[in-house]
């Protein structure tokens, strides 16, 4: 019965009827109307209740908050992923698995994911045919039911990919996705700020095409970020290309991908590169960094068994 309500509540929305005649045409009260798009926003969904009425937003509301983690260590490791593209048809499970396993032979309790989690679905034509599942539903469940799980959690922001359903189906994929997984913790839409003890981290995905040189549009984007907002520790994603680079107290890792080259992108000239971040952080006594030492992992076409 609730998800009749809430399909209905949509499909009015979209009409832009007025909170009364939603009230009416559900027989619920105000109350209750608002209470139910609390729970649907909960969902992912886009929608708010701004100055009076029901509205569709066109887009995630950016959060500003900082996701805050109490750490008492000296040493602290962190794996650093991105663009997983999961429901593509050349996503890497088996290299998820893998680094997974891995992660918690190592003991580690934090994995960073830099956005397009998912793969999405877009206006082009032909990606449907690259895709395992088409629709936002089945893109969740199989995201629930696949993504490796681990004793630690999994922080993630998303990616252009992810937001494609924004304007098809006017709901945060990833938020609707972490709900259902209490070992995923959504941090927002492309950009996201983290501290673990003194460790300041920020999340960005960003969109566009490549540079004339990788490292150019981490740089402007590192200018942007005002001297107070300076991170310790800068990952991004979206370019599927791996580098590090160190400017001033900000460890910037451009993350690669986790996804084989798929035929658009071949076609364009890109050249996926699958691999991941390793990163050792050491304390002093007073919870001040000493060091950051990141270590690339790289993946070929080879499946990886799991053991």
């Amino acid at each position: 019965m609730e998800d009749i309500l809430k399909n209905k509540l949509k499909y009015l929305v979209n009409k832009k009827k007025t909170l009364l005649e939603i009230c009416e045409a559900l027989e619920l009260k105000d109350y209750e109307v608002i209470g139910l798009v609390e729970l649907m926003k909960q969902d992912g969904e886009l929608l708010d209740y701004v100055n009076g009425e029901i509205v569709k937003l066109k887009k995630p509301i950016k959060n500003n908050d900082v996701y805050e983690l109490p750490n008492n260590m000296e040493h602290l490791k962190l794996l650093l992923i991105s663009d997983t593209h999961l429901c593509s048809k050349y996503d890497r499970l088996d290299i998820l698995r893998y680094l997974y396993d891995k992660a918690e032979d190592k003991g580690i309790k934090h994995i960073l994911h830099s956005g397009d989690f998912t793969d999405g679905k877009s206006h082009r034509p032909e990606h449907v045919y690259e895709l395992k599942e088409l629709s936002y539903e089945g893109q969740v469940e199989y995201c629930v039911e696949k993504y490796p799980t681990f004793s630690g959690k999994t922080y993630v922001i998303a990616g252009n990919h992810d937001g494609w359903w924004y304007k098809s189906a006017g709901s945060e994929i990833v938020k609707s996705i972490a709900k259902q997984r209490e070992d995923i913790i959504y941090l927002g839409s492309d950009v996201a700020d983290m501290k673990i003890g003194k460790l300041k981290i920020r999340l960005f995905h960003g969109n566009g095409g490549n540079a004339y040189a990788k490292s150019y549009k981490l740089q402007k984007y590192l200018d942007t970020i005002p001297v107070e907002e300076k991170p310790h520790i800068l990952q991004t994603g979206h370019i599927h290309q791996a580098f590090y680079y160190k400017q001033d107290n900000t460890h910037c890792l451009q993350t690669g991908c986790l996804e084989d080259l798929t035929p658009y992108a071949r076609s364009l000239g890109f050249n996926g590169d699958k691999s991941c971040w390793w990163l050792d952080i050491n304390f002093d006594d007073k919870g001040n960094i000493y060091s950051i030492t990141p270590e690339l992992e790289t993946f070929g076409k080879k499946l990886i068994r799991r053991r």
